[in-house]
Order: structure tokens, then C-alpha cells, then sequence
């Protein structure tokens, strides 16, 4: 079975400050068809290097393929010495703490 990712249920953009982090906002559900287009966000900020915060206050829905895509970005990042800052909405932070993972990530308040 192949998922579509549908951009209707979630946007991303990446900005960089004037202090050079690299934000990737991420606004809506991140599931199993939304999770390739997070990834791919994501990565794409991370490959520029440096900071990168993911802003995720305006995610409505984090499922268990988000938290996949996280654990790898955590990878990818510590591969390619970046920082790795997350802002969550507390569907975010929350499933973060209870699977164990709100300890491996930096996470902005």
C-alpha cells in the first residue's frame, strides 16, 4: 500500500533567521500519508547545515510515523554535527515523553 502525501492535511516552510537557525514550520496532521513531506522538510533543513529549530506548535496530530521521521532527522542531524532544537504543540511534546524520545531532543520553550 503506497501513501500520498496530502498536502492538505500538511505545510511546511523553511525560513532562516537574521542569527542564521534554520526554521522548518511544520502546520497540521503528520501521519503515515503526511509523514514523507515532514521528512523531507525536515531534511532539506538539515542538509543546510548549522541550527535548525522544527517549529511544530501548530501541529494538530503527531502519530507513530512522525515520531520515526523524528528519530531519524535526530540521526541525520548528530551525523552531520547540527543542532536539532524542537518546538512542539503538546500533541508533540506529550507523545514525545511518554515514548521515551523528550530526553534525546533539545526542546525549546
Amino acid at each position: 500500500m503506497t501513501h500520498q502525501p496530502d498536502s492538505a492535511l500538511l505545510t511546511t516552510s523553511i525560513t532562516t533567521t537574521v542569527d542564521d537557525i534554520h526554521v522548518c514550520t511544520i502546520r497540521g496532521e503528520i501521519d503515515i500519508r503526511t509523514a514523507p513531506m515532514f521528512r523531507k522538510a525536515v531534511f532539506d533543513s538539515l542538509s543546510i547545515g548549522g541550527t535548525t529549530v522544527i517549529d511544530m506548535t501548530a501541529v494538530t496530530f503527531f502519530g507513530v510515523a512522525g515520531i520515526c521521521a523524528m528519530i531519524e532527522a535526530l540521526d541525520f542531524a548528530h551525523r552531520r554535527q547540527c543542532e536539532l532544537c524542537v518546538e512542539g504543540a503538546h500533541c508533540v511534546t506529550r507523545i514525545l515523553e511518554v515514548v521515551g524520545l523528550a530526553e534525546a531532543f533539545d526542546i525549546c520553550e
